[in-house]
């Protein structure tokens, strides 16, 4: 299967927005390099980070940085891959799970999504939900 353009287009934003509220590394085309959470992206891809450090050690509460100084961003935390957890789900919610890879989230039912930060929705379903996601993270150590 091959992929479009614009699906191409469509998962980058998909990770890049994955990233925000997370802690990244970001190097510059001078080789400056500034660590932070990723606080906002825009349209044309410029970004700021919060609670910000370079690798001089220099704080900053915010760092605005243009799109076309950047060279690469890096995720510095460990991202956890929700396929796994999909496959546990499905043995409690048999066919009401569905793995969206993009986003890398789960979505159980039409009203529940648990992605890395957590689980969205209300109700029965979300409450078992939210302790079998936790149930699943304390199994890998994360908590």
């Amino acid at each position: 299967m091959s992929t479009t353009l614009a699906e191409a287009s469509k998962r980058f934003v998909a990770e890049l927005n994955n990233l925000i509220g997370r802690e990244v590394q970001v190097v510059l085309s001078n080789g400056e390099v500034y660590r932070g959470v990723l606080h906002a992206v825009d349209n044309q891809l410029n970004i700021v980070l919060a609670n910000a450090a370079s690798k001089a050690g220099e704080k900053f509460v915010r760092v605005f940085i243009m799109y076309r100084y950047i060279v690469h961003i890096d995720s510095v935390e460990k991202r956890i891959d929700l396929r796994e957890f999909a496959k546990h789900a499905e043995k409690v919610f048999p066919g009401m799970v569905k793995y969206v890879e993009e986003t890398n989230t789960v979505l159980i039912g039409d009203k529940v999504r648990v992605s890395e930060v957590g689980v969205e929705g209300v109700g029965p379903v979300a409450e078992r939900a939210k302790r079998l996601f936790e149930e699943f993270l304390k199994s890998k150590g994360i908590e």
